[in-house]
């Protein structure tokens, strides 16, 4: 019985198959789903429910295929250990789980404990109480609920026991011969409900939902409950001995109590790729080994990562010895994968499946791809670079996602697209009854509207077609089949966008789903030696950089110091500047100590300047002058939350490290490798003002793909990058983060450059008036302007870098405007700002003022979130968001959401480094409102913990409390004892402060008043007032308490954290001092370096007296004698050589004579060849002409393929002649251009008609016609090679008949196109060629036809053949010729 078989088998009633479907269908597809009231209690079959469903959907779950195979497909999907917790079964109702059973390595069979359950359940059979439904369907409640009680004991773990078969057939049988009572006793509802006692207190919670089932027992009086009662006591303490009797089947492993536990690691299998959850792994080699030092893994994020099953084996093969290693392939249905059991008891699937359920929904549940539009095709790009936040390929790893975080991630990525969803889209038409063909899928897609996003989606239907036609379940393809091939080409197309994306793809081994989209690190060999080395990546917070003391403006001179000790600097330090650079192609690289050091020592070596300055323009120069120097990368981050995740380095950087590093490795790249050209083309920017780069995760496999042994490479953080990025955030300037460019130019994010655009252009301009008087909507066309500036920025590939220079230049072609000029004499606020210290204040009258100056209206509203007195950094994050408000609409979301991702990473970098609390939550007017005026103007009754939240505080966003939560944790670390104090107490008072304002009580009045009854006197009303007024001051005073003692708590903390900075003062002290001590080795060392260069300088000017001495000394007779001899010597052997030129030459003289007379000779006879050629081409344009002239006068002919003809015997013999003649025939035939055209005129013809005599004989003639042709193209070859071998016409043999369709064909096909009536005669399907000689037929011939098998052959062949065989050549029945035996009948 095979696993498909066992789930059909699978019981579910209707309220489970309900709750399947509301996790498995989306929300919006689920809500189109109009079923009326109790249809679950009166449908009596799970499929027929399914069926209603579907058929009442307004078919939106076409996709889902028929009834049958959506309910294949949801018992599939829940069966899970389990799943009753997930799904919200009710507790009453029987587990629909179909046990599974693992196999060890070795073949021994587990089961996992939460499916015990399921077994003992399915134990006892329905026919134990005998014929009475009823009582059984109450045993089969109590049961569940008694089994579920004791399942609760296994909370939060996941464990495997060995399973034997036999061992349940004992307890089987031990549970059927328990003694059963004889006594009866007459049962109602109050004493059968008195017997529910004795169960175990983890069923008390469902008591009562189960005392209806009970007494609806009783007035059906259907059943016996005597009989269940027994049935569920015995079953009862049968439960509770086998608990105690086997602990490691029914308890939690536990080192005291239940220590015979088998310690299991699920080995998981998916698409042929091992491997095993780390925590798992660790937890279990933490059990078996707990003498040995803990191995830690964490769930980050929900995501729980995964190991190698070959990598485990090497890596921990000491510590695995007594761990049960089980095989657990991962199960998947049409649309989701099945949910697996994480460690802890909670749910999990992979994130490869997450990702595609994600797109899934997108594609046809939210309708996306068709609603965006190419001006907005940029809101698509951002959406994708957030995805790639949660699917990021850094973990070079498989990993899993917990089914909470599925359901946070969602949320959050499907929050972006709620504004898109008034507009229409259309839906996935249905698909004819005998299936769709190619072209069908490609008009699928353009009536979809796809191509304007994606135009080369239709590139991928034929091969999408013929993946879906492979897999297809029926005998014709199905609208379930069009929504595949639908989404299979949107995936190409996605992931072929989006390569992040792509690359997440192959760091899980799921390359393979989308097999038309090649991966180069899949296609690269698999033999790399160097495949488990890493390189070397110091911890970011024990790395600093600073800039030199004595210009501290240079960007290129600075110092970073590593954890181990090593000094770094770049080579352009005091050594070049910026022109030097751009003219010389100089390349930036980094240097340490002991670079410079043999610098020093070797420069004797290098006797000019020019090649000392030449050695330090590339890291390749550099490294063959040193051979040994360590390579060293910068790597930058993209945002401040995720640093390794986001890390990315220069493309160029890695063409120049790969090379350098196989060199010293001693396997240099060999020339005619074209590995390093192929990635130059793919990121070559073709513009010097941008700069890719690729993620750490993408140079680590392209690493591997080049067998280089990564750990000769350290990683470090980009340290012009880190000191910029701590000069902003002390500073209210308008700061770029530039890093330099491997050029040498500064170069920055293109987030960045959008972003400066924003703060200079943008926020300088008061964009509701418009100022210009000469052109007309001229705000408007700058505003479209600036924004196709920032998009073309935005539009750009992920990671691109682009120079200051390039964007200043956008900037000030963008100032020259006229509405910019006009406006250009009103100071910006954020040009004010920058006079200021980030702690100076700002009035909030003057913020508000400035605001309506500057045309910022939306944002007055919101600013009762704003203190009195604001600092100057606040204020400008302030200004940032109203002008963000104010610009930016519904066709700019992709720019707003860029805007507010920059502004709140530097306040978060301000927030982290400056303790800075009070930052505003710049996403205030982030939140989308969906309520409508009247409900904004009428307060709503809350309960009376709303009451007491200030309006000013409702009015923020949800996003805006998480980032002032995180701001919260980030700064309490920062304050002393003394500051914590102060601010709890300046925060109490503030807090008091906005509490007694006028404007916050009347808020509260007019939402907080009781209603009182008419008839009530006004007294009472006044005294019900003042009563609340009272308990909402003192419920006030409460809160404030609470935060008081928040704060006190803070302030606990902060001395907690003022102690370890005390620990750490000692520490730096002690570093100080050890920098001190190395300082001191240092200036040694420095001396000693000089005492060199002066000894150095010594031995120069010896070795120049030296040689000038050797070039005075006379030179002696013995040396010129010497010399003589040795230059008579060399005249004797030149002349010999000059002799034996001159023979050469003359050589060469003669034969290259000959070679003319030759050449002449040819010449002639080509010119002999062109006079025949002239006078032949004369008489074929006089056929030409005479056939022109009888085509005009016949009628419209087919578009029969044409096929040269043979040089007919009235033309020249020459054999060069022939040869160019039948070389000439070849050419026309060689693109098979006559095929084509055949080929088209058959689908042409079938295309008109659905008969199917027509489309065998369009078949037929094609491949007569095919045969012909190549039997024709067969001769003219053999007769080309005759003619070169004899260079003899005469052994030339004649061409066949030039292939041509039958007469028959034509006219059928000429009738078919032109829609004329056939007759059954004339499609009548017949031999058209002799069976012997398989030559046509024509109707003037004599032909025989064969009584049995009615083959027709020609009367000639068929009396040859007969002579000999006396049968029908095609059947061998018996046949006589006619000829010699003639019927005498006839």
């Amino acid at each position: 019985m095979n696993f498909e078989t066992e789930i059909n088998q699978i019981h579910m009633s209707n309220s489970q198959i309900t709750h399947v479907m509301k996790e498995y269908i989306p929300v919006k597809l689920r809500n189109c789903v109009k079923l009326p009231p109790g249809l679950e209690e009166n449908v009596l079959n799970g499929e027929e429910l399914v069926q209603f469903m579907l058929s009442n959907s307004d078919n939106m779950l076409r996709m889902y295929g028929t009834a049958r195979e959506l309910m294949l497909n949801l018992k599939k999907y829940q069966n899970f250990p389990l799943n009753h917790r997930c799904f919200g079964f009710d507790p009453k109702e029987p587990y629909t789980t179909f046990p599974i059973v693992y196999e060890n390595m070795d073949g021994v069979p587990f089961v996992n404990k939460a499916d015990l359950y399921c077994l003992l359940q399915n134990i006892i059979k329905e026919d134990l109480l005998g014929s009475q439904k009823s009582s059984f369907e109450l045993f089969r409640s109590m049961q569940c609920l008694l089994l579920k009680s004791y399942e609760h004991n296994l909370r939060e773990v996941c464990e495997f026991f060995k399973y034997d078969k036999d061992l349940f057939t004992k307890l089987q049988d031990e549970l059927l011969t328990r003694e059963s009572s004889t006594v009866r006793e007459d049962w109602n509802f109050e004493k059968a409900l008195e017997t529910l006692k004795w169960f175990p207190s983890g069923c008390n919670h469902h008591k009562h939902e189960f005392e209806s089932d009970l007494k609806r027992f009783f007035k059906s009086k259907s059943g016996n409950f005597q009989d269940v009662n027994l049935a569920i006591q015995s079953f009862a303490v049968c439960l509770t001995k086998w608990t105690a009797k086997y602990p490691e089947m029914f308890r939690p492993y536990d080192t005291e109590k239940n220590p015979n536990c088998p310690i299991v690691v699920r080995v998981f299998d998916s698409h042929g790729v091992q491997f095993v959850m780390k925590s798992e792994l660790f937890n279990a080699i933490n059990i078996r080994n707990p003498n040995s030092k803990r191995l830690e893994c964490k769930v980050v994020d929900g995501k729980l990562m995964t190991m190698d099953y070959e990598k485990v084996q090497r890596k921990y093969k000491d510590r695995i010895g007594n761990i049960e290693f089980i095989k657990c392939p991962i199960q998947r249905t049409d649309h989701k994968a099945v949910p697996i059991m994480t460690p802890s008891g909670d749910h999990c699937i992979l994130a490869v499946d997450f990702l595609f359920e994600i797109l899934n929904e997108l594609i046809f549940t939210h309708r996306i791809f068709q609603k965006i539009s190419s001006e907005s095709r940029n809101v698509l790009r951002r959406f994708f670079l957030q995805m790639t936040n949660f699917f990021s390929p850094h973990h070079k790893s498989i990993f899993f996602v917990t089914v909470e975080e599925q359901d946070k991630q969602k949320e959050e990525l499907m929050k972006l697209w709620e504004k898109f969803e008034p507009i229409p889209a259309k839906y996935v038409r249905n698909a004819k009854k005998d299936g769709f063909t190619v072209q069908n899928l490609k008009n699928e897609l353009v009536n979809l509207g796809l191509l304007e996003l994606f135009p080369e989606i239709q590139d991928y239907a034929e091969a999408v077609y013929s993946e879906v036609f492979k897999a297809k379940n029926e005998e014709f393809l199905r609208t379930y089949d069009l929504f595949k091939a639908v989404e299979k080409c949107l995936l190409n197309c996605i992931f072929k966008r989006f390569p992040t994306l792509r690359l997440f793809l192959h760091t899980q081994n799921a390359c393979h789903l989308l097999p038309n989209l090649r991966c180069d690190f899949c296609v690269s060999p698999n033999t790399n030696q160097f495949k488990n080395t890493s390189w070397i990546e110091p911890p970011y917070m024990k790395t600093s950089s600073t800039f030199m003391i004595e210009d501290p403006e240079n960007t290129y001179l600075y110092q970073v110091f590593l954890p181990d000790g090593s000094k770094l600097m770049n080579n352009y330090n005091k050594c070049f500047n910026l022109q030097q650079i751009r003219k010389n192609n100089i390349r930036y690289f980094i240097h340490d100590q002991q670079d410079l050091i043999y610098f020093a020592q070797n420069l004797r070596n290098l006797k000019t300047r020019k090649f000392r300055d030449e050695c330090r323009y590339s890291l390749d120069a550099f490294q063959k002058f040193y051979p040994e120097k360590k390579l060293y990368i910068r790597a930058i981050p993209l945002t401040k939350w995720k640093r390794d995740e986001t890390n990315r380095v220069f493309a160029e950087d890695v063409l120049d490290v790969i090379p350098v590093v196989l060199r010293q490795q001693s396997t240099p790249i060999s020339k005619n490798d074209g590995r390093l050209a192929k990635y130059r083309k793919k990121w070559d920017t073709n513009d010097k003002d941008f700069e890719n780069t690729i993620s750490l995760t993408e140079f680590w496999y392209i690493l591997e793909e080049f067998n280089v042994d990564k750990s000769g490479i350290t990683i470090i953080p980009d340290p012009v990058h880190e000191m910029i990025c701590q000069k902003t955030i002390k500073d209210l300037r308008m700061l770029t983060l530039n890093v330099f460019s491997p050029r040498g130019e500064q170069v920055m994010r293109i987030e960045q450059a959008v972003f400066h655009i924003f703060e200079v252009v943008v926020c300088s301009l008061n964009w509701s008036r418009d100022s210009c008087k000469t052109h007309e909507n001229c705000l408007k066309e700058f505003k479209d302007k600036v924004i196709c500036s920032m998009r073309t920025y935005s539009g750009m590939d992920e990671g691109t870098y682009v120079t200051a220079e390039h964007v200043e230049s956008v900037i000030k072609g963008l100032q020259n405007h006229c509405s910019f000029q006009l406006q250009s004499n009103t100071p910006s606020p954020l040009v004010e700002l920058q006079k200021m210290k980030l702690d100076d204040t700002i009035s909030k009258e003057k913020f508000i003022s400035t605001c309506r100056k500057f045309g910022l209206t939306k944002f007055v509203s919101k600013t009762k979130v704003m203190d009195p007195l604001a600092k100057a950094y606040s204020v400008r994050i302030y200004y940032l968001s109203a002008w963000r408000n104010e610009f930016f609409d519904f066709q700019t979301l992709d720019l707003y959401h860029l805007i507010l991702d920059e502004t709140e990473c530097r306040s978060f970098w301000q927030s982290e480094t400056l303790g800075l609390d009070d930052a505003p939550n710049f996403r205030a007017d982030d939140k989308k409102t969906n309520t409508t005026a009247a409900e904004k103007e009428t307060p709503k009754n809350t309960n009376m913990g709303e009451s007491m939240t200030p309006k000013k505080a409702v009015e923020i966003s949800d996003d805006i409390q998480k980032t002032s939560a995180q701001k919260e944790t980030l700064g309490v670390g920062k304050l002393s004892p003394d500051d914590a104090q102060k601010t709890s107490a300046s925060l109490k008072a503030s807090e008091v402060k906005t509490a007694s304002s006028e404007d916050i009580q009347k808020t509260y009045l007019t939402e907080k008043l009781p209603t009182v009854d008419i008839n009530q006197s006004k007294n009472c009303a006044k005294c019900l007032r003042t009563s609340e007024l009272c308990n909402e001051a003192k419920k006030e005073l409460k809160m404030t308490q609470n935060r008081l003692e928040k704060y006190e708590k803070k302030a606990k903390k902060a001395g907690e954290v003022e102690k370890e900075l005390k620990a750490l003062k000692v520490e730096v002290k002690k570093k100080e001092k050890e920098a001190e001590i190395r300082e001191l080795e240092l200036s040694k060392k420095d001396k000693e370096v000089e005492e060199l260069k002066r000894n150095m300088l010594k031995l120069e000017a010896k070795d120049a007296k030296m040689t000038l001495a050797e070039k005075n000394h006379s030179i002696s007779q013995n040396e010129l004698l010497e010399k003589v001899t040795y230059l008579s010597d060399q005249l004797k052997n030149e002349k010999e050589k000059n002799e034996s030129m001159e023979l050469k030459l003359q050589q060469n003289e003669e034969n290259l004579k000959s070679e003319t007379r030759e050449k002449e000779r040819g010449f002639e006879e080509l010119r002999a060849v062109l006079s025949i050629m002239s006078t032949e081409m004369e008489s074929v344009r006089r056929d030409n002409q005479n056939l022109r002239d009888q085509i005009a006068s016949t009628p419209e002919a087919p578009p029969t393929p044409t096929v040269p003809e043979y040089p007919s015997d009235g033309q020249p013999t020459h054999h060069r002649f022939a040869l160019f003649r039948f070389q000439r025939i070849k050419d026309s035939l060689y693109h098979k251009k006559q095929l084509n055209q055949a080929k088209e005129m058959v689908e042409k013809m079938k295309s008109c008609t659905d008969l199917v005599e027509v489309h065998q004989i369009a078949d037929y003639e094609y491949y007569q016609f095919e045969g012909k042709l190549l039997k024709y193209i067969k001769e003219v070859e053999l007769n080309i090679q005759r003619i070169k071998e004899t260079c003899d016409v005469s052994m030339v043999t004649p061409l066949p008949d030039i292939p041509e369709f039958s007469q028959r064909f034509v006219n059928l096909y000429w009738r078919i196109i032109n829609n004329q009536s056939i007759t059954s005669s004339e499609i009548e399907v017949s031999d058209t060629e002799c069976f012997i000689c398989y030559v046509e037929m024509t109707s003037d011939q004599k032909t025989l036809q064969c009584e049995e098998c009615k083959k027709v052959t020609h009367l000639e062949c068929a009396s040859k053949w007969l002579k000999i065989h006396r049968s029908c050549p095609h059947c061998r029945r018996e046949m006589l010729d006619p000829g010699e035996f003639p019927n005498l009948g006839q």
